[in-house]
């Protein structure tokens, strides 16, 4: 398993992009994905609590997967006026297109729900005998000089996340 990050900031928000690829089957990443069991073994997280696994449903050709997390972070103190920074939890919404196996993901955060709105997409293919997931989201913390700084804190703590998180799948 190999994963590549990279973020880069516009005047409006952080976008990240994040790159995983395995030596295995995409179906088998993708049911690895969509497996509670898988999800609540990832007991090991540096950055992130396990997550609790709010629903998994799975039909035909979609699959919804709700999950909340509490991320681990340090964040400038200044911030702490306006985010707790012993509470940076969310609930990480993954609406997954199996046909084409792209998961649209949404994050509703448990506070400030009105300074922190977040996104990405997730797309896995098959490239060769590998399984490529590429992620690219976006983050936007609106606290005025804070920020920036808010931000790259959280894509940090995230993309250090999706890198055991895809080891954890690899280990499958």
């Amino acid at each position: 398993m190999v994963g590549t990050a990279g973020a880069m900031c516009d005047a409006t928000q952080v976008k990240f992009e994040y790159e995983q690829r395995w030596t295995a089957n995409v179906d088998g990443v993708v049911d690895g994905y969509l497996d509670e069991s898988f999800w609540t073994g990832l007991n090991d997280l540096r950055r992130t609590s396990p997550p609790t696994v709010l629903d998994i449903e799975r039909r035909a050709d979609s699959a919804v997967v709700r999950l909340h997390w509490v991320l681990t972070v340090d964040l400038p103190r200044e911030a702490a006026r306006f985010i707790d920074p012993e509470d940076v939890a969310w609930v990480e919404e993954s609406i997954w297109d199996l046909s084409s196996l792209v998961a649209r993901v949404s994050f509703q955060p448990d506070q400030a729900a009105g300074l922190l709105r977040a996104s990405a997409t997730a797309r896995l293919e098959e490239v060769g005998p590998d399984a490529v997931r590429s992620i690219n989201g976006d983050l936007s913390v609106r606290i005025p000089l804070l920020g920036r700084k808010v931000e790259r804190a959280i894509v940090e703590g995230v993309v250090e996340h999706l890198g055991e998180e895809a080891e954890a799948i690899a280990a499958q």
